[in-house]
């Protein structure tokens, strides 16, 4: 009995020494902090971050493989204190819930064939893309609603997903998992970024509008009784639904499938509508705005393109000063267009409501004259978004020619050559470049050569060949360079000067100038954006034209005539470039790449119709055409927004009322 006492006590030993050695050799350190981290999670362990429960969620944030907003169910005092583990901050993010985008279930859109198999969209979409005749048409198999771990999501009465908002955390499963990106995750600010896409569901009128408003959920807001909830619909991608209501020649309602029937739904008459009686009851309703991003922006220009500009930059958190040469804000909305057009109260209103975001402005400051990049960097401006037109646009609004633009030394070639010799900018043993394409931009080279410059630069898009094309004088000259098929993709400089401008060839390669002088041979400064140092005091040219696609390549100087408003239909065109050029400006502020959404739909695009309406005596119950000067009634909108077919893609109200408002 002893013994085996011993040789029990003996084993245990020696298993003892064993694990120790064994720990000493194996030991794996684990960093405190994840336990930390693990702790300030919410415990759900629910799987919506992507990672296996939240210890393993902790792991990846100590690593580094997450930031500290993983927890998507959590919210940001949870976010928050998962920073103060770490040792970092974050700042407050604007909330992203679930959106389905379709408008028709499978017992109204038309089948393919009848679907019999497993019960799972992604296996349904394995067999000939789904049963529906739409190609992007949610199948209502309920993928979605059974993968979302926080029940926020149920099937409606019509088939299509329901989401709760109160329950939604954008933790981004659906959208993973929906074969079909029917529901994606959107947010205030997506929704006022995106474009239309030829995978979503879109109507004939929506996609003609150049401001892409979505116009089918408005019309049906307008048919619930929803007025304030079709107004922020609008304003979702148009800023002024009260003057497009009196001036837009409405081209949505030109494609209007109701026009297969008897007479267009009068959707501009609706937007009119509900924005005057916002005016009527002296309240505007303000829209949502995110956490500010603190950055503060000048817009150089107070016209439809830049009080646009300024209202979106506004509406994605950034704090807005607008410039204006002139007295009063609106450009040629203002000094142009007559007041039986557009009435001077109706303009102010709109940009009265602008303004209420917290948009500051300074009128009677003429860029390049009063303010200079310098004093903006003293003030402490981060960026500036030039929509200041040009030359037409002082000519029409009667405004004195002015001898430097807001580029610091730089100025149109037509100011150039218009000028008189004793107004001209001195040249002398200065380095001038000149961007341009024609004669006039040889003339404007031969007068700086003889003005005793010391060189001159003379850049053209095109090659040598197409040069003699169009009798251009490229004879050698002293002290005169010519680059051919080249494009200015930046300029930089210090303070109130002109430093470098950057040449990319047709190649791609960057070459770099040195410039005192800067002419640029187009009718306006074209939209542009630069980005202030204020410690360093420099500042750069961005890019930002490269958000409307790689057709409108040509460097920062693209697009010259880029959203001029000189007649109606223009001023709907400049509110969606506006919009756009603030989405430019809103990626690079935070770091993200300057680059078009994919997939949009252009003018080009091949988006399926319908062509013809079977069945036209169930939905004819409406032959009266509408009067554009008529004040629309609480009846009258009734009646219009009744003839609404609620078209999707192909598909569209079949003798049955159809409004579903998600």
């Amino acid at each position: 009995m002893l013994t085996a006492t011993i040789f029990l006590m003996g084993l245990g030993l020696v298993a003892s020494l064993i694990l120790v050695v064994a720990s000493k050799v194996f030991y794996v350190w684990e960093d405190p902090r994840i336990e930390e981290v693990s702790d300030a999670l919410l415990g759900a362990n629910c799987g919506g971050c992507g990672y296996a429960g939240c210890a393993a969620a902790a792991e990846a944030v100590v690593q580094k493989k997450a930031s500290p907003d993983v927890c998507v169910a959590g919210g940001f005092e949870i976010a928050k204190a998962v920073a103060e583990v770490m040792g970092l901050t974050v700042e407050e993010k604007e909330p992203e819930f679930s959106k389905p985008g379709c408008t028709y279930g499978f017992q109204d859109a038309d089948l393919k064939y009848e679907y019999d198999g497993l019960y799972d969209c992604r296996a349904a979409v394995m067999l000939y893309n789904g049963s529906k005749i739409c190609e992007i048409g949610c199948l209502g198999l309920a993928t979605c609603v059974n993968a979302c771990p926080f029940n926020a999501l149920s099937m409606g009465e019509n088939n299509l997903p329901v989401v709760d908002n109160n329950k939604c955390t954008g933790c981004g499963i659906c959208e993973e998992i929906c074969p079909k990106g029917i529901i994606t995750l959107s947010s205030a600010t997506i929704r006022l970024m995106s474009d239309q896409k030829l995978s979503e569901c879109t109507a004939p009128c929506q996609r003609h509008c150049p401001a892409e408003i979505d116009i089918p959920r408005y019309i049906c807001e307008i048919r619930a009784g929803n007025y304030e909830g079709a107004l922020r619909t609008i304003r979702e991608k148009n800023p002024f639904p009260l003057i497009c209501g009196w001036i837009c020649p409405a081209p949505c309602e030109e494609e209007c499938r109701r026009n297969l029937l008897d007479d267009p739904v009068a959707i501009n008459g609706l937007k009119k509508f509900v924005a005057d009686l916002e005016r009527e009851n002296g309240e505007y309703k303000l829209p949502y705005l995110p956490p500010v991003s603190g950055k503060r922006v000048s817009v150089i220009g107070g016209g439809i393109e830049g009080l646009t500009a300024s209202y979106f930059l506004r509406r994605m958190g950034h704090d807005v000063t607008i410039i204006e040469s002139t007295e009063k804000l609106g450009g040629i909305l203002r000094y142009v267009i007559s007041d039986d057009r557009l009435p001077k109260e109706v303009l102010d209103w709109e940009i009265n409501g602008i303004l209420s975001l917290g948009i500051k402005h300074k009128t009677g400051i003429t860029a390049g004259r009063d303010i200079s990049f310098k004093s903006m960097m003293e003030e402490g401006e981060n960026m500036v978004l030039v929509t200041a037109g040009g030359w037409d646009s002082r000519q029409i609004m009667n405004n004195t020619m002015i001898s430097d633009s807001l580029i610091p030394k730089s100025n149109l070639l037509l100011n150039f050559l218009m000028s008189g010799e004793s107004d001209r900018p001195s040249v002398k043993k200065k380095r001038i470049v000149i961007v341009g394409e024609g004669n006039s931009a040889v003339k404007a080279a031969d007068i700086c050569l003889e003005s005793e410059a010391s060189k001159v630069c003379l850049i053209f898009p095109f090659s040598r060949e197409e040069a003699i094309e169009r009798n251009l004088d490229i004879s050698v000259k002293k002290s005169l360079e010519i680059v051919f098929s080249s494009e200015i993709s930046e300029l930089s400089g210090i303070g109130n000067d002109l430093k470098y401008l950057f040449i990319r060839d047709e190649y791609g390669d960057i070459n770099e100038i040195g410039i005192d002088y800067l002419l640029i041979d187009s009718g306006r400064i074209p939209e542009m954006l630069f980005d202030l140092d204020k410690d360093s005091e420099s500042w750069r040219s961005v890019e930002v034209l490269k958000v409307f696609g790689k057709e409108n390549s040509g460097g920062i100087f693209a697009l010259k005539n880029i959203g001029r408003p000189t007649d109606l239909e223009k001023v709907v065109v400049a509110v969606g470039i506006g919009r756009k050029l603030a989405r430019g400006l809103h990626l690079y502020s935070k770091g993200e790449d300057i680059a078009p959404e994919e997939k949009v739909i252009t003018d080009e695009s091949q988006v399926a119709n319908v062509f013809r309406i079977p069945n036209r005596q169930a939905l004819i119950n409406y032959k009266e055409k509408y009067d554009p000067s008529e004040i629309f009634t609480l009846e009258m909108s009734k009646d219009q927004a009744e003839r609404c077919l609620s078209c999707g893609l192909i598909c569209y109200k079949k003798g049955h009322q159809v409004c579903k408002l998600m």
